[in-house]
């Protein structure tokens, strides 16, 4: 077991144990778990825009299986593994979902399995809430490698991940749907942490163009969510006690000394629900842009800029490494982690969700033209407010027009689960039926917003999952 003084494995299942049933949540932990899964969906159903979307499906047809499971949109039915591999890609298509990027991972892979497995909606909230738990408390741990780094020399480590570890957490739901016992859900945490993808995140970042398997492999990793629950059913074996073996999954994963604390892991687990920090992304672009893209709408909403009317935009946040060369859009991935490119998009009027990434988007000469006056800089006071709340993501935007400067500020993007910032039920909605309307018609987009609404009444996904697709 190595020289851990806490034993974060069986903590783990204690927490699962203790969980097992609906009526264990807390209510507030049931409203989140159904946001989420609403958001999910939403995102799954937009990102039939994406490529890496389209292709995930041309994959899923190609391998087939069991008619287990469902590809939503476009309604292959297809093994739970295939249909969790499709509805990752899709889900994590346009980079709408939300960060950490856990429900790309968990949402897929439970949804098969709970198709497969004809479970009732509440035993599905149940397994979305315990597995989306287990993985937010590995991912707050280890993301310290990357935030520190950020921090103290303004760069990623070299070998480092971004979310991958969420395999686990995702493969602990679906051996709950499986009713895998204690000793199964062990081997299963063992299975998934060996099959879990290498962090080459660094990798991804210094790539130009951006790569669809982007910082993580979102697709596979829920396929494997998936494989690890029913290879443990099946009696298949890992090391039960690979969070807590000297060379286990936390030395391989991540091996900067002193961000493995196994204590935090687990402190007050059961009392405390880090998953109610989940926020949402109000746009289709990686979080690090979001608080530079509220400060611009603000200032345009006031001002009412004009391209021409302006001279120069600096945006002061986080170090943004995930893009080495912001000027460099030839793809939809390109799009999704381009400060300059995003601004653009608010600028020009498209419409927030698939738009900001469709060809005439990603081709237009005044796009291009615009993104070279847009400086992304660094701020300091973005890294100490980090510091005192870790929900913080401060940024300042200065723009320069008819020779004055003007700036906006704001400590929070919008869509954080706090106070005045989260996303409305109502603009929910609209993202769900802007996004499901590229494939579902408009009564069907309708009903499904209803029963995802509503999805502890079902006993059955069946009749939920015919309004979610074609």
């Amino acid at each position: 077991m190595g020289e851990n003084k806490v034993n974060v494995t069986d903590s783990l299942l204690d927490f699962v144990e203790a969980h097992r049933t609906y009526d264990t949540l807390p209510e507030e932990v049931i409203d989140i778990t159904k946001t989420l899964l609403f958001d999910a969906v939403s995102n799954t159903l937009g990102g039939i825009a994406s490529d890496k979307g389209k292709i995930g499906i041309q994959f899923a047809k190609m391998t087939g299986g069991f008619p287990e499971a469902t590809v939503l949109g476009t309604g292959e039915k297809v093994s739970a593994a295939a249909a969790a591999l499709a509805n990752g890609e899709l889900q994590n298509g346009l980079d709408y979902d939300p960060v950490p990027h856990i429900p790309p991972i968990l949402m897929p892979a439970v949804m098969a399995i709970a198709e497969q497995q004809h479970s009732t909606g509440k035993e599905m909230l149940t397994a979305l809430a315990v597995g989306g738990e287990v993985a937010i408390r590995l991912s707050d741990v280890l993301m310290n490698a990357m935030r520190r780094s950020l921090a103290e020399t303004g760069k990623t480590p070299d070998v480092f991940g971004n979310s991958n570890e969420h395999i686990i957490g995702a493969a602990v739901a679906c051996g709950m749907l499986l009713g895998l016992s204690r000793e199964q859900l062990a081997q299963c945490i063992g299975i998934s942490a060996g099959i879990c993808s290498l962090p080459i995140c660094r990798d991804w970042e210094n790539t130009m163009p951006k790569t669809m398997i982007k910082y993580f492999p979102a697709a596979w990793l829920a396929h494997s969510a998936v494989c690890a629950a029913q290879l443990a059913s099946l009696g298949y074996t890992g090391n039960a006690y690979t969070l807590d073996s000297e060379y286990g999954f936390p030395a391989i994963y991540c091996r900067i000394p002193g961000v493995w604390e196994p204590e935090e892991v687990i402190r007050d687990i059961g009392k405390t629900w880090k998953w109610l920090t989940m926020g949402l992304k109000p746009y289709p672009a990686c979080r690090y842009l979001h608080s530079d893209l509220d400060c611009f709408y603000k200032l345009m909403d006031e001002y009412h800029f004009g391209p021409n009317e302006i001279d120069e935009i600096r945006c002061y946040s986080a170090d943004f490494v995930a893009h080495p060369d912001q000027m460099a859009v030839s793809n939809q991935v390109d799009a999704q982690f381009s400060g300059p490119y995003t601004l653009a998009m608010a600028l020009y009027g498209y419409e927030v969700g698939p738009a900001w990434q469709n060809k005439s988007a990603l081709t237009d000469p005044r796009i291009r033209s615009f993104m070279s006056k847009v400086k992304m800089l660094r701020s300091e006071r973005y890294y100490e407010q980090k510091k005192t709340d870790p929900l913080s993501w401060y940024a300042k935007v200065e723009i320069d027009a008819h020779g004055k400067t003007y700036t906006a500020e704001c400590d929070y993007s919008s869509g954080t689960n706090k106070d005045g910032y989260r996303i409305t039920q109502e603009d929910l909605d609209k993202r769900f039926f802007n996004n499901a309307q590229i494939i579902l018609p408009s009564d069907k987009i309708e009903k499904a917003m209803e029963q995802l609404k509503h999805i502890e009444e079902y006993d059955d996904l069946q009749e939920v999952m015919r309004n979610l697709v074609l």
